[in-house]
């Protein structure tokens, strides 16, 4: 139900591939990749799951942030889930590629337009590498 109150917030028509993507990355509670949500999709044409993760992220439903390994990754931060709202670091595990928000981390505010006014900062990210919890665990048992 939350998907729908979300999809119509944001002026978004409400498919079932489009609330079924919600659904799935508001249950996920760290971001994704689009071959993570194929796979955990089932049936969805991946040009059709990148034009509603487009969609999303224009309509600022989701935000994305770039892994080092050059794959983006979704994750949904909304008014009726706090999960992820940005503005925050992620960390990105070197040995199963998971990524974890760290929400009460916040990024330190940077006013470029100060330094140079040509400039207009439309998002930042930051990103920690390193290893998460449970590829550690494996590793030292």
């Amino acid at each position: 139900m939350d998907s729908l109150i979300i999809l119509r917030n944001a002026h978004l028509r409400a498919t079932e591939h489009r609330i079924r993507t919600l659904e799935l990355l508001l249950k996920a509670n760290r971001p994704m990749s689009h071959v993570e949500l194929l796979n955990a999709f089932g049936q969805c044409d991946r040009v059709t799951l990148y034009r509603i993760l487009d969609a999303f992220v224009e309509a600022n439903i989701l935000h994305r942030i770039l892994g080092s390994d050059g794959i983006w990754r979704f994750c949904a931060h909304t008014n009726l889930h706090h999960k992820c709202p940005g503005g925050h670091p992620h960390l990105m595990c070197e040995s199963c590629g998971q990524m974890t928000c760290l929400v009460d981390i916040p990024i330190q505010h940077i006013d470029i337009d100060n330094i140079d006014p040509e400039f207009h900062i439309s998002h930042k990210q930051f990103l920690i590498l390193g290893t998460c919890q449970n590829c550690y665990a494996k590793k030292h048992t």
